[in-house]
């Protein structure tokens, strides 16, 4: 057989195998009509295979046809194709032979072609059509796997069989959509061949979609408070007595905050999360030390970590977050919270978004997530929940501590806080203060030349806000007027109830009113992401004032089915008052100190020439440690110089690194530039916790102490005086 025989037959049988691919995927592809296998004919004779050119090779063609035509049966005619494509010449049709006695009648016309082999019809459509079919089958399957794994995962996650958290559950409030969530995490401090211990740490983690911040607040496990049925006590011993249920009941009591989420933390799940991770960077203030020989001295979890910036892997990040032999459980609160800060960063930088399902995939052995047994947590909410961590922008993580804490007059060693100072801690855990950095930063160094001060149109104190109930639950109205007046409306107040109900919160305004449409938008903002702005029109008007009652006011709040009866807080920064800067001034301090670190570690350094009031270059509780640390980590060339103004808790540093994008320094709260330089000012609410510079590929910051004590005059007072080290 001939090529072009070869070539068509092999493409039908491809074509039919592609076609059948094709509707196994149920994927529709143009496809083109199979070759006619009976026209792969190829004739032998060259008188055949060459089609005639003029009329003697026609006499030629004619006479070879007749001799054939004695010894072959009566054929179907054969058309004549040219091998330039080109329509045969009229002296090119084939002639009718005779037929002989037994020639069986007379020939048809033969078809004659070329003996070039016929090109291939292109069939990338349904080569393209299998293709996508089967990723589609391998997608869906895959998904289908996806889906039912992630199921799987949350189920044993938010599922407990154990009886005293399923009793906890019943205490936990159902998580609504677009309002802020709390969850109390709760470490137990259990030692081996011991039963049940007191909780090592109590920790309440509030995640707001609607300001997209989060916010902790440690309780000192200390602390002496009222535990139900059981009197007054430090709150760890709730969890030996009555377990997470009287945990969570404590809680409760002592903030007045519902609970939606329990996280009961295993502190060998601890160690194995932050393995996963690779370990977290962390800015270790000072020396920490201790060899547990199993003297009553030292009958503590060992730990060894030198100062500075570096990764720390999953047991010392426990022993970091834990200690407190040395300094205070106010201390131990704030390594915590520095922990939970800089763990952020660290999944982050992992790819928390795109890598979610990874992580609940190892939260899965390690972690529990316990909601409300009227309404579990779902893939899905977790999901949103992931997601919405990841979005949350760094500076808006806000650290909330007790203070105006004292020594118990009743309980010898342990800790007392008045009502008014656990009434201000729960009240800045509640409304995250997101503003006053920038304002203390333009305030105390100067204004952002990038961003354009607007002026508000309106003025809350004196713009009137009517707000109507149209959810129909009782006071409502009232209770949202109240909080309206506490957030700054000073006019706010309650005008009875709407007649529709309203599944949303909307505020209307008067397009009339200077300011009004911007007043409504703020007020709106503040009940949630899925409240509604809308004009005052005829139809809203006659709407709400079937009632009676008639709209008096530019601005008019009609509250909805999804208010929870909890506002945020207004967009306003609080100032501490300025204060002066308690620094000693002195340019050849440690001079010496500075240019041997600087020698050793072979890397330019920059040095403070003041320092804040009294505070030593020096490590409080190791007097022999240096207090210039030359090191390597990850690679980095690092110095760090600790200092001391007391015992432990206004220990401070000085960190130089050979890191350009160091994850500390991701998402500055504020930047400001100072005399050609850009510093990176990093606050906790009102309190300046570091100030960073960068300067030909060296990374430099002032870190305050771990509770924020040193003032934000002092840290930048010297963060401005930093100078190159001479040589």
């Amino acid at each position: 057989m001939g090529g072009g025989g070869y070539t068509q037959i092999t493409a039908q049988r491809r074509g039919s195998l592609s076609h059948a691919a094709g509707v196994l995927c149920s994927v529709e592809t143009p496809t083109p009509p199979p070759d006619d296998a009976d026209d792969a004919v190829t004739p032998e004779d060259p008188a055949v295979a060459a089609p005639a050119t003029d009329a003697a090779n026609a006499d030629v063609l004619a006479a070879n046809a007749a001799k054939a035509a004695v010894a072959l049966p009566t054929k179907p005619a054969m058309k004549v194709h040219r091998a330039d494509g080109a329509l045969p010449a009229p002296s090119e049709v084939p002639v009718a032979a005779a037929g002989s006695d037994g020639g069986g009648g007379t020939r048809g016309p033969m078809k004659v072609y070329s003996t070039e082999a016929k090109r291939p019809r292109r069939r990338w459509p349904k080569v393209v059509g299998i293709v996508v079919g089967l990723l589609v089958l391998v997608g869906l399957a895959a998904g289908g796997y996806a889906y039912w794994y992630l199921q799987e995962t949350v189920a044993a996650i938010t599922h407990t069989e154990d009886k005293q958290q399923q009793v906890a559950e019943e205490g936990l409030a159902i998580a609504l959509p677009n309002q802020p969530i709390t969850a109390l995490v709760i470490g137990e401090d259990r030692r081996s061949g011991e039963g049940a211990g007191r909780s090592d740490t109590m920790m309440m983690v509030r995640i707001d979609p609607r300001t997209k911040s989060i916010a902790t607040m440690s309780i000192p496990r200390d602390l002496v408070v009222n535990v139900p049925g059981y009197g007054r006590r430090p709150i760890n011993e709730a969890y030996e007595l009555g377990n997470e249920p009287l945990a969570l009941a404590t809680v409760k009591e002592l903030t007045g905050i519902q609970i939606n989420y329990l996280i009961p933390l295993d502190f060998h799940a601890f160690q194995r999360i932050v393995a996963t991770f690779g370990g977290v960077w962390l800015p270790i203030d000072r020396r920490y030390y201790n060899s547990n020989d199993g003297s009553a001295e030292n009958n503590f979890m060992s730990i060894n970590i030198q100062p500075g910036y570096q990764l720390v892997n999953g047991a010392n990040a426990l022993a970091f977050a834990r200690y407190r032999h040395t300094d205070s459980d106010l201390v131990r609160l704030a390594r915590q919270q520095t922990f939970v800060r800089e763990f952020k960063k660290r999944v982050d930088r992992w790819g928390f978004a795109a890598r979610i399902i990874e992580l609940i995939s190892i939260m899965r052995d390690n972690l529990k997530v316990l909601g409300s047994n009227k309404k579990p947590a779902d893939a899905r909410t977790l999901l949103e929940y992931g997601r919405l961590i990841a979005s949350v922008p760094r500076g808006n993580v806000v650290q909330v501590r007790l203070d105006d804490i004292s020594s118990s007059a009743t309980n010898p060693g342990k800790l007392e806080a008045s009502p008014q100072a656990v009434k201000a801690a729960v009240d800045k855990f509640l409304n995250p203060d997101l503003q006053s950095g920038q304002a203390i930063a333009s305030r105390d160094i100067g204004k952002d030349s990038k961003v354009k001060v607007v002026k508000p149109t309106y003025d809350a104190a004196t713009i009137g806000v009517e707000v109507r109930n149209g959810n129909g639950t009782p006071a409502a109205a009232a209770d949202a007027a109240w909080q309206l007046v506490e957030n700054g409306w000073k006019l706010a107040h309650s005008a009875g109830d709407s007649l529709v109900q309203y599944l949303h919160t909307t505020v209307y305004y008067d397009d009339s009113t200077k300011g009004a449409k911007d007043a409504a938008r703020a007020i709106a903002e503040s009940f949630g992401s899925d409240s509604d702005v809308k004009a005052l029109a005829a139809p809203s008007i006659a709407e709400m004032q079937e009632n009676g009652i008639d709209i008096v006011e530019p601005v008019v709040v009609l509250i909805g089915k999804t208010y929870t009866g909890d506002l945020a807080p207004p967009k306003v920064a609080v100032l501490p008052p300025k204060e002066e800067a308690q620094i000693d001034r002195d340019p050849t301090r440690d001079v010496d100190m500075w240019r041997d670190a600087q020698r050793k570690a072979g890397i330019p350094l920059m040095m403070p020439t003041v320092v804040y009031a009294g505070a030593q270059t020096r490590d409080p509780l190791f007097a022999t440690q240096p207090p210039a640390r030359v090191y390597k980590t990850g690679g980095h060339k690092a110095v760090y110089v600790t200092y001391s103004a007391d015992a432990y808790d206004q220990v401070f540093g000085v960190q130089a690194i050979e890191w350009v994008s160091p994850p500390i320094l991701d998402g500055p709260s504020a930047t400001r530039n100072y005399k050609g330089r850009t510093l990176l000012l990093y606050f906790n609410g009102a309190t300046l916790q570091r100030v960073a510079w960068k300067q030909n590929g060296i990374s430099y910051w002032l870190e305050n102490s771990l509770t924020g004590r040193i003032p934000n005059s002092a840290m930048i007072a010297m963060a401005k005086s930093f100078k190159p080290v001479t040589r």
